[in-house]
């Protein structure tokens, strides 16, 4: 079956592509951008529908090094859904600079785009600086809408910069975005198959801590339980009276109410773990700005604070997402990224709301999708941050096995640690088949050691060595390696 004609049936599917424009430019430096920056850097719009008015913002930051189109290009959507890609993955995650309290940029040396070009993409409309001048399609707007536009504006990206379009491509996201990027994936591989221009030439995929099936992804029980941040009993009425696939399906599809039964859990789990943990992270430190404490004291006192808490533990600032919503609404920013020509009538923020409780397909299966991608010769990395409760490491391996089982593939090299530089990484396992005598890795499931559901900005250096891997074909690194 036809990837196309499989996304039909799950979705039920939207018509075919029309022309896109586009406004391409090159951004001559960021307020604040630190002096020394060789690579280029882009943004703009492309129209993805030009009769209903929608337009979705990118960024686009070329590889690091003398000659960029010898490496391949990326292209990283956010989840949520409804959250921003330039505002999580550019300049939170693994982007080249990440903005400071006072409004600098500082350099991140992690930066993907030392392996590889980057394309950050705010999808779908409503999204950060990406709009629709039809307000009523915020109103019943699916994952396979959002598949749709991703891929109008992939062949209007490449319109614009045609030169990217003989590059190796890969399709790259977290969380939500695991019912973003498949769905995508599927589309470029039948446009492949029914056009008669060039294939764009996607070899793979790679997906963070994703939600693929509601059904096993974000079951965060045991999770919680095992590292001590909720009772014997939370946990038991978790297991028998309301397990977190309940509680979101009833939050998505009854914008927020909850049944009696899972408001009750999710009290009890709310009291257990405090105001200051984080599902996302579970031992990651608490940012105060904007909380009542921080109102009653100096802000200086408070960034100090931040700035040494940071140091100390070998983290990013724990408020790095609060300094990444000043810097883009500040205009002269938008103005250096050629961003909201339209005077949106929103204030720029991660998330969109328009997308925060309501049921755009959250309870679809990607997992057969996943399945028929990896027959269509993709590789597929799936990788989880193991401080992470709400989509826990436990099930993405989970899911990993089971795909891994229904295509008959065999497990190479055991379950093991990899490597970033000297220390251990993570841990992997990689299936796959034999063929003329050679493993073959088709699938691969890494845990980032450390990491939260952000694995990039909580832990950069392993996951740019778990990139590079991967764009390279290959494992995670089994044995400890020197720089």
């Amino acid at each position: 079956m036809m990837l196309w004609h499989f996304f039909v049936i799950v979705n039920g599917v939207i018509p075919l592509f029309s022309c896109c424009t586009s406004t391409a430019e090159l951004i001559t430096k960021l307020p604040g951008q630190p002096d020394g920056i060789s690579f280029k850097q882009h943004s703009g719009y492309i129209a993805t529908d030009s009769r209903l008015g929608h337009a979705l913002f990118y960024y686009f930051v070329e590889a690091d090094a003398s000659d960029p189109l010898s490496y391949p290009l990326t292209l990283w959507l956010a989840g949520g859904p409804g959250c921003s890609s330039l505002g999580q993955g550019a300049f939170k995650e693994h982007g080249p600079f990440r903005p400071a309290r006072d409004g600098s940029l500082m350099k991140n040396e992690f930066s993907w785009n030392k392996a590889s070009n980057m394309l950050y993409v705010e999808s779908p409309i409503s999204v950060g600086f990406s709009y629709s001048n039809t307000t009523v399609d915020y109103a019943d707007w699916k994952d396979a809408d959002t598949a749709r536009e991703n891929m109008q504006f992939l062949l209007g990206w490449f319109k614009e910069y045609p030169k990217y379009r003989d590059s190796d491509f890969y399709i790259a996201g977290e969380s939500y975005a695991g019912h973003y990027v498949p769905p995508f994936a599927a589309l470029v591989v039948d446009h492949n198959k029914h056009s008669h221009a060039n294939p764009i030439k996607l070899r793979g995929i790679a997906l963070g801590n994703p939600l693929l099936d509601i059904q096993i992804s974000i079951d965060g029980a045991n999770f919680l339980w095992s590292h001590g941040v909720i009772s014997d009993e939370t946990l038991k009425l978790k297991k028998t009276v309301c397990n977190d696939s309940r509680y979101w399906m009833e939050r998505f599809q009854f914008h927020g109410k909850l049944s009696r039964e899972c408001a009750e859990v999710s009290a009890k789990q709310a009291e257990e773990m405090g105001n200051f943990t984080d599902p996302f992270d579970v031992l990651g430190p608490h940012c105060f700005l904007g909380t009542t404490a921080v109102r009653s004291a100096a802000s200086s006192l408070w960034d100090a604070y931040h700035a040494k808490l940071a140091s100390r533990m070998g983290l990013v600032d724990p408020c790095l997402q609060d300094y990444i919503v000043l810097y883009l609404n500040n205009p002269r920013v938008q103005e250096a990224l050629h961003a909201n020509r339209t005077k949106l009538p929103s204030v720029w923020d991660i998330c969109s709301s328009a997308f925060s409780l309501r049921d755009t397909g959250i309870g679809d299966n990607i997992i057969p999708v996943l399945s028929a991608l990896i027959k269509e010769h993709l590789r597929v990395l799936l990788f989880s941050g193991d401080q992470d409760s709400r989509i826990p490491l436990t099930q993405t391996r989970t899911i990993a096995n089971l795909i891994a089982r229904d295509l008959k593939f065999s497990s190479f090299g055991g379950y093991a640690p990899w490597y970033d530089r000297m220390q251990v990484g993570g841990w992997t396992q990689s299936f796959g088949r034999s063929r003329k005598g050679k493993n073959v890795t088709c699938l691969t499931f890494a845990t980032v050691r450390g990491a939260a559901h952000e694995v990039p900005y909580s832990s950069p250096s392993q996951a740019l060595t778990l990139f590079k891997a991967f764009l390279d074909g290959s494992s995670p690194p089994k044995v400890p390696f020197k720089n």
